[in-house]
């Protein structure tokens, strides 16, 4: 019952201007940011996702990376430069070839000419590398949002939690009143009031406590998004705990979609365009070239032509080849290992999922009510003169206790429908509904 900003350097002299809307944050051009406080709200979970998503400095810092290698496909694309060769020939020698007088000068360009496919394998794969950055990201995108929603669930516990510290102190404050009473009127001991004062000094430091772990869970929220305390003044969401827990998803149905599998299929993708362009390697490229040669004698020039081919005596790449294989190999097999990983943690969250939502219900169906009704008579009894004030305390510990476990029982539940939700469904719709507003 749980009531990208564009930088701008140039050379010469440094021209900076930085212009990024975050909300209320507005950063200047070389001078410090200026920043609006923000207005405190009431926090729902799907607007702690929302700014995670869009605020997350680790999840900005990637969208870098993934502009990166959208640049490096450009740069696979572009082949190789033409070379110009200037040669200087017979000169500052002895004799008729005394200082430049029979100096020869040859001009050429040369062009390297690429076989094998090396240009489309290039190209295919820094394609596979930005799929795997982009890949990465989501990956990085899915633990941020998964995290977001286990630090919204924390602290929706502390906040819970402060409530029901709060219910001993004012029955505490209560008692104090009434026992004082019953002091002046003699008709009990002053020990029994002391004993109502330190009673109350108690639930009041765990109040205070529950107050710090709020403010707490409230600051590790709101660092989700780079955010700070400021912005949140409670959060919104009731537990809604259902009769009974939800049909399981077949491994089949959420497997090949969940982030990282992808990943890992991206990465299997990027070895074997790795070893394809390693086997292109395989095949000798060479150069072609043509210019002119100046001759002294007379002020001629003459055609010249020529053609490198390198000879593949010693090697043809085989070892580039076979590392680049056995890296694949790697790959495909870690894929494998890393679905099982996934499945294994599926079957454990529906198992806690199963066990907390029985153990949730049989507290508050079968251990809450006649608890309540204990305390109940406790504190009548007690109000009539019937029962010392031990006997209230220990009802309302034992009420307090109830409430506590089926607390901890509810928010199981949710975290295991969490890890659920962050296997099968990145929108989080199940904790969504269980978290919807009264």
């Amino acid at each position: 019952m749980l009531s990208f900003s564009h930088s701008f350097l140039r050379g010469g002299l440094r021209v900076a201007a930085v212009f990024f809307a975050f909300g209320s944050h507005l950063w200047a051009a070389d001078s410090s940011p200026v920043t609006a406080r923000p207005e405190p709200s009431v926090l729902s979970l799907g607007e702690a996702l929302r700014r995670a998503a869009e605020r997350n400095p680790v999840l900005l810092a990637r969208a870098y990376e993934t502009r990166a290698a959208e640049a490096t496909v450009e740069q696979a694309g572009q082949r190789p430069t033409p070379t110009l060769d200037v040669s200087l020939e017979n000169f500052a020698g002895t004799g008729a070839r005394q200082g430049v007088r029979g100096l020869e000068a040859t001009v050429q360009a040369s062009q390297p000419i690429e076989r094998g496919g090396k240009l489309g394998r290039r190209v295919a794969l820094a394609e596979r590398e930005r799929d795997a950055a982009m890949s990465d990201a989501a990956v990085e995108r899915a633990e941020v949002l998964t995290e977001t929603v286990v630090r919204f669930v924390d602290a929706l516990a502390a906040q819970e939690a402060l409530r029901l510290a709060d219910q001993p102190r004012r029955l505490a404050q209560e008692t104090v009143v009434a026992m004082d009473a019953r002091v002046r009127a003699g008709s009990v001991s002053p020990a029994e009031a002391a004993r109502a004062r330190a009673s109350l000094a108690r639930a009041e430091a765990d109040v205070a406590r529950a107050e710090a772990a709020v403010q707490t869970a409230r600051m590790r929220l709101a660092a989700a998004w780079g955010g700070t305390l400021d912005e949140i003044s409670a959060l919104v969401g009731t537990v809604r705990l259902p009769d009974s827990p939800p049909v399981r998803t077949p491994s089949a149905v959420w497997l090949p979609g969940h982030p990282h599998v992808q990943w890992h299929a991206s990465m299997i993708a990027r070895r074997r365009a790795a070893l394809e362009l390693e086997q292109a390697h395989a095949v000798q490229d060479f150069s072609v070239g043509g210019g002119l040669r100046f001759l002294r004698e007379g002020s001629d020039a003459a055609l010249v032509a020529g053609v490198s081919i390198p000879l593949p005596v010693r090697h043809r790449n085989q070892g580039a080849i076979r590392a680049a294989r056995e890296r694949l190999f790697g790959a495909e097999q870690t894929a494998r290992a890393a679905e099982a990983e996934l499945e294994a943690a599926f079957s454990v969250a529906w198992q806690d999922l199963t066990v907390a939502h029985d153990l949730a219900h049989q507290l508050k169906r079968q251990v809450l009510p006649p608890t309540e009704s204990a305390a109940r008579a406790v504190q009548h009894a007690f109000a009539q003169g019937q029962l010392p004030l031990v006997d209230v305390l220990e009802a309302q510990r034992a009420l307090v206790a109830v409430q506590r476990e089926i607390l901890d029982a509810e928010l199981a539940y949710i975290r295991a429908v969490a890890r659920v939700d962050a296997l099968t469904d990145l929108t989080f719709s199940a904790v969504n509904s269980l978290l919807s507003q009264p």
